[in-house]
């Protein structure tokens, strides 16, 4: 009898042994629930190579883009959790999507956060060849009797963009049309192509450059502060008492189903820390007009998302865009 146990024991470890080769071995997919281009996508795939050389594993980027990013975070909660399939995301689509659209069936709290790569905040810009070159020119120009309603161009309802541009038209009194994209790539092009009129871009990616190039007109920044790089874009909160409380970020972060044993997030979490300090990621970083976050543990990771939860939930709840 204590031979067969001893058989059996040693069976169960040799199993386990091999399970945890075999996931040691697969490859790790960092989903991007949006389209090629956009600023998520791009720190991805600089991650992508850092986290190759940490973890001794191939990493694959994979972009599953559509319904407000939903397609792409239902795909990461679907997969098994074991730290081999990973979020990288704005508010939009772990948070915010799943609180203004009924038909997604997941919820913020089902995520949980294990780095917060990079901070940016938002600008808004128009077509080139807009008449208006200010921000106070643009709303008086709006405002005018018998002027249409601006074109405005977001990446789904519910999302991060589509409340902005709600909040500023409330504030504001300048009347929109909603217009939805696919991803801010595209959208950015048609603002580009003078398809439509305005939108708040995430400052990262391409914005920048489109910025400096003159393809866009950037009239305010959803930040408290000017930007060192673009110290001629004000911030909306000095253009008009009625924005005074104006200040909207934006983040790139990292996430994993809920259900996530704690010690593969531990791991994921130290390796990550480890990516983060490379010079190479924080000088791209910079280029692209975002900033590094500041390091934080992960029981302070898991608070922020807390907090951003409820900030953001309090948000759509206000403007008026929710599933309920």
């Amino acid at each position: 009898m204590k031979v067969v146990k001893t058989i059996i024991l040693a069976v169960a470890a040799t199993c386990s042994f091999w399970a945890a080769a075999q996931s040691s071995t697969r490859a790790i997919s960092i989903i991007v629930p949006q389209p090629p281009g956009n600023p998520t996508d791009g720190v991805a795939r600089k991650l992508q190579t850092l986290l190759q050389a940490e973890l001794k594993q191939t990493v694959i980027v994979e972009n599953a883009a559509g319904a407000g990013g939903s397609i792409g975070t239902a795909k990461v909660l679907a997969s098994k959790a074991d730290g081999n399939t990973i979020l990288i995301a704005s508010q939009t689509e772990p948070i915010l999507t799943p609180f203004t659209l009924s038909h997604v069936k997941y919820k913020a709290e089902d995520l949980r956060m294990v780095a917060l790569v990079c901070r940016t905040s938002y600008v808004l810009v128009g077509r080139p060849d807009l008449p208006a070159k200010t921000l106070a020119e643009l709303t008086d120009q709006a405002k005018k009797p018998g002027a249409k309603p601006l074109n405005f161009g977001h990446i789904g309802p519910g999302s991060m963009i589509h409340l902005l541009g709600e909040q500023w038209s409330k504030q504001s009194g300048v009347p929109v049309m909603h217009v939805p994209y696919k991803g801010v790539p595209p959208l950015s092009q048609d603002v580009m192509a003078s398809q439509i009129d305005i939108s708040f871009l995430p400052l990262g990616g391409t914005l920048p450059s489109l910025i400096e190039s003159g393809k866009v007109q950037p009239f305010s920044t959803t930040a408290a502060t000017v930007h060192p790089r673009f110290i001629k874009v004000p911030t909306m909160t000095s253009q008009s008492p009625a924005l005074k409380d104006f200040i909207y970020g934006t983040w790139v972060a990292l996430l994993v189903p809920r259900s996530t044993p704690a010690d593969v997030v531990g791991r994921l979490h130290q390796t990550l820390a480890v990516a983060m300090k490379d010079s190479e990621l924080q000088a791209y970083v910079g280029s692209t007009g975002m900033e590094m976050a500041q390091p934080m543990s992960q029981a302070d990771l898991d608070k922020f998302y807390r907090q951003e939860t409820g900030t953001y939930q309090t948000l759509a709840r206000n403007v008026g865009v929710d599933s309920k």
